[in-house]
């Protein structure tokens, strides 16, 4: 199946009818989807623990920001977990395993676009953290912006980061659920992606700074993750098939 026409034209109402359906969804199958979301609240916390542990606190939000952009790759799991629920089969989490495990070369060649693009993130963040800030930090507090050294720090990496998560959504906030919904090729899914946050820059704006505040508010209270995980999920599966519907697969 290829991705036709032209991408639906949205307004902002469609940030709140996303994430009222995603609730909706996460509340239909709350144990398994809080399962699937429980191997990434384990690798985030690792991430943040030994960050802080080698002295290099600070550098947590970005490690953060940076780990956000593998969302798109973990959507096949909840994809297939909608996508068995809608069709009234059984619900299990080796379900997700098994959809991320085999997702299409096209979903893993994103995973290794958005890997890239973390890795200079990263390399950014680093060389401006041994500018700005230049000492190990072992203590939590530091992950914070509490004094005028690391708020300077944390405002510049933000600005550098924030840059390329646009790209990064830009690119993969359709191409993802599209390739995952079997629609178009690497190619087509990047560019009818590219089209629809065009079409409706500031709505796709909205909705990406309402996910980008609301998973990093979740992930400095990481249980809170086992939730929000997969509402924002289900709720950008609705979100794309909102912007482009089809006949087998349409928003219900």
């Amino acid at each position: 199946m290829s991705v036709h026409g032209i991408p639906e034209k949205i307004s902002l109402a469609l940030i709140g009818r996303s994430l009222h359906r995603g609730w909706r969804d996460f509340l239909g199958m709350a144990a398994v989807s809080m399962g699937f979301a429980a191997g990434f609240v384990v690798i985030g916390l690792g991430l943040m623990v030994g960050t802080v542990t080698v002295g290099m606190g600070p550098m947590v939000p970005a490690l953060i920001g940076g780990f956000m952009l593998f969302g798109p790759v973990s959507m096949a799991g909840y994809h297939a977990l909608l996508s068995a629920r809608r069709a009234g089969h059984p619900v299990r989490l080796r379900l997700a395993y098994g959809a991320m495990r085999h997702a299409g070369r096209p979903v893993w060649v994103m995973g290794v676009f958005c890997s890239f693009i973390v890795l200079i993130w990263l390399t950014d963040a680093g060389t401006l953290y041994s500018f700005m800030v230049g000492q190990w930090r072992h203590d939590w507090l530091s992950v914070l912006p509490h004094t005028s050294q690391l708020l300077r720090f944390h405002a510049g990496a933000a600005i550098m980061g924030g840059g390329l998560a646009l790209i990064v959504y830009t690119v993969t906030v359709h191409s993802v659920p599209l390739l995952i919904r079997g629609q178009g090729t690497l190619v087509t899914a990047v560019t009818a992606s590219v089209r629809a946050v065009g079409r409706s820059f500031f709505v796709h704006l909205g909705w990406a700074v309402t996910l980008a505040l609301t998973v990093m508010a979740s992930i400095f209270l990481l249980p809170a993750l086992l939730v929000v995980l997969p509402v924002v999920a289900y709720a950008s599966i609705y979100w794309n098939e909102a912007v482009f519907p089809d006949a087998e697969n349409g928003t219900r």
